[in-house]
């Protein structure tokens, strides 16, 4: 049974794009890919443009001004056309970053539930 797929080619790595708090964006979605990139945040560790890796560094930091950092536990100053927004935005940076990479990366969004 043919699945379409190179026997030859190594498994994609597989990336989770997700935000954390003053934190990274990228990270390693299986065992193969933390063996190679290690653990953490792993941005700087890709073969990215600086462009792209700025890109990343806005939408974390615009990601950040969704909590209450005063009171955390109060509901997000954001209003619901900034998530909105925000969310195009990750989408759209999701589409880039699968395009810069290639073929040889999985990437995958998980949003937040704020």
């Amino acid at each position: 049974m043919d699945t379409g797929k190179d026997p030859d080619m190594p498994a994609p790595f597989k990336i989770r794009m997700f935000f954390e708090w003053h934190c990274g964006v990228l990270w390693c979605g299986d065992d193969q890919t933390r063996q190679t990139f290690d653990v953490g945040p792993i941005e700087d560790r890709l073969p990215l443009s600086a462009e792209t890796r700025e890109r990343l560094t806005r939408l974390s930091a615009w990601h950040d001004t969704a909590l209450d950092w005063d009171y955390p536990p109060d509901p997000s100053p954001w209003t619901a056309d900034e998530r909105q927004r925000f969310e195009q935005a990750a989408e759209q940076t999701l589409l880039h970053l699968r395009e810069e990479l290639g073929e040889q990366f999985e990437i995958t969004y998980e949003p937040d539930r704020l």
